[in-house]
């Protein structure tokens, strides 16, 4: 679903090389740890939508590789196919590149988010992930979209997690933090 753009990491300039299927691709999915990818009708949509905290940059479609998984039960417990060794990735990795299935899609945005918020994170269980989220509201600066600055996390206002549900609910999940007065 999200592809991946971590693997190669990012070119020299500091652009995504987006390894992923096609040419279907969800309006917003997220490749790697707090990257967050755009379809242009999605980036045109952010961009007249009044919404802050965010910049576009182009993304690089450098492995794109014909896999029509979104037509699959995506219910069922198992996958319509395995690649050979059983791996997620390699539906992508055993697959070389098609140029002519990448101009097919349409272009690729990163949406980058500013570093707005303070996250500090309060244990509720033995596992790391079982914590709640609070957030220092002095940092925020009124942004809709942010990132923390110790975490690669991405939030959202309430004006923009709205925006998103209507928009892309299949593509999207929350998970609600709290805010609090920076001290």
């Amino acid at each position: 679903m999200h592809g991946m753009s971590a693997h190669l990491g990012r070119d020299s300039q500091g652009i995504i090389q987006l390894e992923r299927t096609g040419p279907f691709m969800p309006p917003i999915s997220f490749p790697g740890i707090g990257d967050i990818v755009v379809t242009d009708a999605f980036r045109r949509g952010l961009e007249t939508s009044g919404l802050t905290g965010f910049s576009l940059r182009e993304v690089r479609l450098t492995r794109i590789v014909r896999l029509h998984w979104h037509v699959w039960d995506l219910d069922a417990e198992e996958p319509q196919e395995y690649p050979s060794d059983g791996e997620p990735e390699s539906y992508i990795l055993e697959q070389e590149h098609c140029p002519e299935l990448a101009e097919q899609m349409q272009p690729v945005w990163e949406m980058a988010l500013e570093v707005g918020a303070r996250e500090v994170r309060v244990p509720t269980g033995k596992r790391a992930w079982e914590s709640r989220i609070l957030i220092e509201s002095g940092s925020l600066k009124g942004l809709d979209f942010f990132r923390a600055d110790t975490t690669a996390y991405n939030y959202v206002s309430q004006r923009a997690k709205d925006w998103l549900a209507e928009r892309a609910a299949d593509h999207v999940s929350f998970q609600e933090c709290e805010f609090r007065p920076k001290p």
